[in-house]
């Protein structure tokens, strides 16, 4: 039940790894506005911008205005209207007139008070019902709530705050992973069973009379103590599954951090400690009952039961107590309302509470009549609103109520549709085809958008072409770098890399004749080449990082760590598929290493006195369970040590023959076979329409960011390499793209790439516009030679793209002048650790465009645009749309999302400054040094001068291919048909067969053509 209650809560991956994600992921069964409302219902925040901040867009020309007239037109055709007013006219006056809501929230006053107040008539006194008042507390106070929460309503008594904090410490103690000196013991138990061995001896809860303990004697298990609070705290079963959702919402960073966590099973610290958010929802609900007792003792209510029978038989005292600690009161009778709950005397409190009612109930009407007063005058309206009866003026509190709550999706709509116009007002609908004649060279980049303005302008130096490609290239890559034991997956996070790719060194191993004799064993197998091969089972207690570092030598081990590390040796990735004997040779050569290092650690001996035939003879009394050894004398051991030493080898250094299987199974997934690389290469190249005329060059680059003391790093990195710089997944695509038998495999399929062809791995740089080469050691010599040429050519791009972006960064002349100052400028901005914006990553993304390059070649799309580049012509089965649909789009969609929240509400959806960040167990952020773990985007990402750098729009999605085929696609991917139909995405398809352009809307397609489109144009361009 916890699971499923959780589910409007999305997953939150650890930072280092910064995944971008939809924070109503859990909402996407819904159409967006109906998410958008419950969402910010749920976490507490607002799914449109203000008002006024529209309104400013509207000035800026940033929004259609017919678009927001055609939506009130809409809205006044679906709604019955016997007002007789020009609801045209109010409407568009609250849109453009009025910066704050119309309608204020009417809990006492009803429309015939505003309409005495509207009239100037003195309000008639009104007899207020203490039932229909009980009626409205009990919904309030307990209808979807957690209790404390109705305690703090009524007593100000900040339960919830210090239960956060509480959950917070615990958290914090539980998922560390090494940032705390200390650490809780235990942990292995599991989070609540570790965190109750604690809590039930907690000395400053005892002293401060916490009944934790007596609480945890009630369960044994974290499902039964859930069912014990709730039991005690008189919570009706039904009302569970609102309430988990409810009280996982409070902190939902820690529980999207927990619930990822609980379901990623390959992840070291879950497999070490596991918890889950039953463990979460133990711990805070035990918390919670112990400070609700806390203040029972103080004579509060403090069970469903006891509010409800409060609420009965002192309506007017639970009133005014709701009012004063929600901190509602009028401010005139404020004193008033203290005084009374100060004295405790009945009589007093239900005085005080039939005045202050009768108060509020005329500053309710009067307020309203004053906003209805000043809507009327901006509309010109004052003479019709005047002559409305009581009963029409009702129905218009309830149109513009009604209308106010869906003005959010006129705004979004309408401003929509200036970026959709605009688009499509630029694009090239009859592109050349591209000229057989040769370019010089050829270069994949990333769909991410700020690979657009660089790709631009290396086009613009001459003969180059530009194609844009997910940028882990379509090659799902687990990857372990050269000295770490743990895999990297290089692909979004909705796809799981099968195949394994070692980082080996290509260099022999560096002298280290300073290291003592554990450093000099480490730093050997360090730099081996069978070093990505050895894993922390592999080679038990002796070799595992954790274990190492913590327990056997710290400092040591922080000595060799920085050693090892200081100059990375030459290394090449292991692609190609181990044969059955390959692997079956490393995994002897291991266990060698492995037996080596044993034989010295264990019995003393020194590396000269250790010999093969001892290894050997080890080797095979450990794999075949027997226990005599040939060279036991050699060793010094007698049959008892000889047999005790081998069996410490099978169990603590893992030589026998299970574990041996184990790592044969693992050691076949690394690499790829020939066939398998022919299909990558097939389909990256097919999926761009990259099939015929390849350049002398074709650089494969992938992205990713540098920047100095920014937790938030990886989020500037590749979200289609799950977080992480892309160039590990350029030099898998180079390295099988420039194998011969690969090509000569790729001829059968029609993809002929000439002999002089290289594909060479690239790095752009997103924070600095620099692209750097790599493996250029592996370069044919006949190539040398126009390498300065290509050089040049990047370089030129890099600064130019610079002098493009710098300016929005920092404004000054020099910089718009001169490019290769702003290249400079945006160096030293990667390097300055104090800078809380290098760069502005995704920020104004808007567009995702799948189609031939030549649509949008000839405009700016000023790094708003994913480019993916598709030529339907060779995409026959529709299978490459498809791919490219179900996974960048998807990815794209979380990327824009993020950006779409984190700037309509920073402080809920976002994760607010970076200043007053502190990083939280290496695993994520908060605000301060306890709170929630901030999920979504900083201010500095999406805010500038505290306004919206980034314009929040859906993501506008555009298909280039005959009608018919794109939505063909769109049905065969169920994901992307519910993205679609529930408006989280807006999509287009131009046919470049009959020039027409479909768009998705109100749940059908309707078609525009090219001269509509331009009729269209014309008119808005007219309007404003």
């Amino acid at each position: 039940m916890i699971h499923v209650a959780a589910e409007p809560i999305p997953f939150f991956w650890p930072m280092r790894t910064f995944i971008h994600h939809n924070p109503l992921h859990g909402l996407e069964h819904l159409h967006f506005a109906e998410a958008a409302k419950k969402g910010a219902k749920l976490f507490h925040g607002r799914s449109f911008l203000p008002r006024d901040l529209y309104q400013e867009y509207l000035q800026d020309g940033k929004i259609q205005h017919n678009a927001l007239q055609n939506g009130v037109d809409t809205f006044i055709a679906d709604n019955s209207n016997q007002t007789g007013l020009n609801l045209s006219a109010w409407f568009m006056s609250v849109l453009t007139k009025v910066q704050n809501p119309v309608i204020s929230k009417l809990t006492l006053a009803d429309s015939e008070a505003v309409y005495q107040a509207l009239h100037d008539q003195t309000l008639q006194h009104a007899a207020i019902s203490q039932t229909a008042v009980a009626d409205e507390l009990e919904k309030t106070l307990l209808a979807d709530r957690p209790i404390y929460e109705a305690v703090d309503a009524l007593y100000g008594s900040n339960i919830g705050k210090e239960l956060d904090e509480l959950v917070v410490k615990s958290c914090l103690d539980f998922f560390d992973e090494g940032q705390s000196v200390w650490e809780m013991p235990e942990r292995e138990q599991g989070f609540f069973m570790a965190w109750r061995n604690i809590a039930s001896r907690n000395v400053p809860f005892i002293i401060r009379g916490l009944e934790i303990g007596h609480i945890l004697e009630n369960a044994d298990t974290a499902e039964d103590m859930i069912s014990h609070v709730l039991q005690t705290l008189g919570v009706p079963e039904e009302m569970w599954m609102d309430y988990f959702t409810r009280e996982l919402s409070h902190l939902h960073g820690w529980t999207g951090f927990i619930r990822w966590r609980s379901n990623a099973k390959s992840y070291h610290w879950s497999q070490r400690f596991p918890g889950d958010l039953v463990d979460l929802m133990a711990i805070r609900l035990t918390l919670a009952l112990a400070l609700l007792n806390e203040r029972g003792h103080k004579h509060y209510e403090h069970t469903t039961d006891g509010i409800r029978n409060a609420i009965q038989s002192n309506t007017a005292e639970t009133y005014l107590r709701q009012e004063m600690f929600s901190q509602q009161t009028l401010p005139a009778m404020a004193f008033a309302v203290e005084k009374a709950l100060a004295s405790g005397k009945q009589k007093t409190i239900e005085e005080t509470f039939a005045k202050y009612v009768q108060q509020k109930r005329v500053q309710e009407a009067q307020q309203l009549a004053r906003n209805l007063n000043n809507l009327a005058i901006q509309a010109n309206q004052q003479d019709a609103l005047m002559q409305l009866s009581a009963e029409q003026l009702a129905e218009m509190i309830g149109l513009l109520a009604k209308f106010e709550e869906q003005e959010g999706m006129l705004w979004l709509k309408a401003m929509e549709g200036k970026a959709i116009d605009k688009l499509l007002g630029n694009i090239n609908y009859a592109p050349k085809e591209n000229e057989q004649q040769r370019p010089f060279a050829q270069a994949m980049f990333c769909i991410d958008t700020r690979s657009e303005p660089i790709r631009r302008h290396l086009e613009g130096m001459g003969e180059y072409q530009t194609y844009g490609i997910a940028g882990f290239f379509g090659v799902p890559v687990s990857f372990m770098e050269l000295g770490k034991g743990s895999e990297n997956h290089l692909a979004p996070v909705i796809v799981t890399p099968r195949n394994l790719v070692p980082e080996i060194t290509a260099a022999g191993p560096q002298d280290a004749p300073a290291l003592s004799a554990l450093e000099k064993a480490l730093h050997e197998l360090k730099e081996s080449v069978l070093t990505p091969f050895v894993t922390v089972e592999a080679i038990g207690l002796l070799f595992g990082f954790d274990m190492i570092g913590k327990t056997i030598a710290p400092q040591s081990y922080h000595h060799v760590r920085k050693h090892l590390h200081h100059h990375k040796p030459h290394t090449r990735l292991l692609v190609d598929k181990l044969s059955r004997e390959q692997a079956d040779s490393i995994l002897r050569a291991v266990q060698r290493a492995v037996i080596e290092k044993a034989i010295e650690q264990d019995l003393g001996l020194e590396t000269e006195d250790i010999n093969d035939a001892m290894v050997r003879d080890l080797r095979e009394a450990a794999m075949n369970n027997h226990y005599e050894l040939e060279c036991a004398d050699d060793l010094g051991l007698d049959a008892q040590k000889a047999k005790e030493f081998i069996q410490r080898l099978q169990t603590a250094y893992r030589i026998n023959e299970s574990f041996a299987d184990n790592q044969l199974e693992r050691l076949g997934r690394i690499g790829f076979t020939v066939d398998e690389q022919v299909n990558y290469v097939a389909q990256a190249l097919s999926a761009i329409g990259l099939t015929d005329n390849f350049s002398r060059f074709v650089l494969i680059t992938g992205h990713g960011s540098k920047s100095e003391n920014n937790p938030y790093e990886s989020a500037l990195d590749c979200g289609a390499c799950g977080g992480n710089h892309g160039i590990v997944s350029a030099k898998v695509l180079a390295q099988m793209a420039n194998r011969p038998n690969v090509r000569r495999k790729l001829r059968t399929k029609g993809i002929d790439i000439p002999d002089d062809t290289w594909f060479v791995p690239a790095m752009h740089n997103t924070t600095t516009d620099e692209v750097q080469l790599y493996n250029l050691d592996l370069i044919p010599p006949s190539h040398l030679v126009y390498l300065d040429r290509l050089r040049s050519g990047l370089n030129a791009a890099s600064r130019l793209s610079a002098q493009e972006r710098m300016p929005s960064l920092e404004v000054t002349k020099e910089i718009q002048r001169h490019p290769a100052k702003a290249y400079k400028l945006a160096q030293r901005n990667s390097m300055d650790w104090s800078q809380v914006r290098p760069e502005w990553g995704l920020s104004r993304n808007a567009y995702f465009i799948i189609g031939r390059r030549q649509l949008t070649q000839d405009f700016s799309l000023e790094s708003r645009a994913f480019l993916h580049s598709y030529d339907y012509r060779v995409d026959h089965k529709n299978r490459l749309l498809e791919n490219i649909l179900t996974g960048p789009l998807v990815v794209g969609q979380w990327i824009n999302m993020e950006h779409y929240f984190s700037a309509v509400d920073n402080e809920s959806f976002g994760s607010g400054s970076k200043v007053s960040h502190n990083v939280a167990g290496r695993f994520g952020v908060m605000t301060g040094n306890l709170g929630d773990l901030r999920t979504g985007l900083p201010s500095q990402t999406v805010l500038k001068d505290g306004k919206p750098y980034h314009e929040p729009l859906r993501l506008i999605a555009v298909i280039e291919a005959p009608f018919e085929k794109a939505k063909d696609a769109i049905e065969s991917v169920v994901s992307v048909k519910k993205l679609v139909t529930n408006a989280w995405i807006r999509m287009l398809v131009i046919d470049p067969e009959d020039k027409n352009i479909y768009s998705f809307e109100d749940g059908a397609w309707q078609q525009i053509s090219a001269p509509q489109l331009q009729q269209t144009l014309a008119e808005e361009k007219q309007a404003s």
